[in-house]
């Protein structure tokens, strides 16, 4: 379930996004996105984060796209701080569960062999 309130004050449309940004909700805000930047292509868009326990892959492209055309991403939390991080950093979704950020660290090399009979 996703609750989406916009607010609209001064030069600032504000989405105050709560629950699980998954599924057909992505498409919703999209439409509400949209929406209102049909209304008013001048406006900040400022998407508030804080309340969001969860964002699929398709949610975090959506949140890029957003991003990319100069919406503003405010989070809270460690998982939605790392996935708006790796966003705003320009990396985009790039795996299928885009709630569990990925480690880059490389495995250490295994142990090297020593010859019979070396100490």
């Amino acid at each position: 379930m996703l609750k989406i309130t916009i607010h609209t004050e001064a030069k600032v449309t504000s989405f105050v996004i709560e629950g699980k940004l998954v599924g057909p909700w992505v498409e919703e805000l999209e439409k509400c996105w949209k929406s209102a930047l049909a209304a008013d292509p001048s406006r900040t868009m400022l998407v508030n984060l804080a309340a969001v326990t969860f964002i699929d892959s398709a949610g975090r492209a959506l949140l890029s796209r957003m991003r990319r055309q100069g919406a503003r991403l405010l989070s809270t939390g460690v998982l939605i701080n790392a996935i708006v991080a790796e966003i705003e950093a320009g990396e985009g979704p790039k795996q299928q569960n885009a709630a569990m950020p990925t480690k880059t660290e490389k495995e250490p090399p295994p142990l090297a062999k020593r010859p019979a009979g070396a100490q």
